[in-house]
C-alpha cells in the first residue's frame, strides 16, 4: 500500500512525532511504500491571498504534497489539538492544496459534487493535553468535524479512522510507550 504520512506539529521531538515515526517505520517494515512530510518544514504561504476567487499558484513544497496525495492509497495525518482545532498552518495547508477542480468538483446541474480523492482511506491521529472526553463533550469534536467530515470525507476519502489521544501532559512514560506501540501496530496494516 502507498501511504502518505503528514505530521503537523512544529516540533518533531514531541510525543506526536514519536507516534508518526513509529507508524511510518512499521508501515515500511511491513512492505508498504511511505512518503512522509513534516508540515512545519514546508515552505509555503498558508493564506489564500485572493480567497477562492483565484487559484493561487502552489509553491514547490505544496506541489510535492499534492503529488503525495495523488500518489497515496492511504493518508495518515498526525496533529495536535490547539484551542479545539488544528494548528493554523494545517488549515492553511488544506486551504492551499485541497481546492475545487483538484480534490472535488461542483456540478451546476447537480447539488452534489465529484469527490476526486475517492479510493483513498485515511487515519487521523490527534494528541491533546485535554482529555479526549473533554474534546468530545465540551468541544463536540470540533477539529474532527472540520478535518474528517468537512475536509477528507468531502474530498472522497473513505473510510477515515480516528485515534484520539488525550491527557498527554499528564501521561507517564509507560502510557506514552504503550501508545507508540499501538501506533506501530496500526502502521503495520493501515
Amino acid at each position: 500500500m502507498r501511504i502518505y504520512v503528514l505530521y503537523a506539529h512544529p516540533d518533531t521531538e514531541r510525543f506526536g512525532g514519536r507516534l508518526a515515526e513509529a507508524y511510518a517505520e512499521a508501515a515500511v517494515d511491513h512492505g508498504h511504500e511511505v512518503r512522509r512530510q513534516d508540515l512545519f518544514e514546508l515552505s509555503f504561504d498558508p493564506v489564500l491571498r485572493a480567497g477562492l476567487r483565484l487559484v493561487q499558484p502552489l509553491e514547490p513544497d505544496l506541489i510535492a504534497a499534492r503529488a503525495n496525495l495523488d500518489w497515496c492509497e492511504h493518508f495518515a495525518l498526525f496533529y495536535p489539538v490547539w484551542w479545539g482545532n488544528v494548528p493554523a498552518l494545517l488549515k492553511g495547508f488544506f486551504d492551499r492544496t485541497l481546492y475545487s477542480e483538484i480534490t472535488y468538483r461542483h456540478d451546476v446541474q447537480d447539488p452534489s459534487w465529484s469527490k476526486m480523492l475517492a479510493g483513498r482511506s485515511a487515519h487521523i491521529v490527534t494528541t491533546s493535553d485535554a482529555p479526549a472526553a473533554w474534546l468530545r463533550d465540551h468541544n463536540r469534536d470540533s477539529d474532527l468535524n472540520a478535518v474528517r467530515r468537512g475536509t477528507l470525507e468531502f474530498c472522497g476519502m473513505q473510510p477515515v479512522k480516528v485515534t484520539r489521544i488525550g491527557g498527554v501532559k499528564d501521561m507517564d512514560q509507560k502510557r506514552r510507550d504503550s501508545w507508540v506501540e499501538k501506533l506501530r501496530r496500526l502502521g503495520e496494516a493501515p
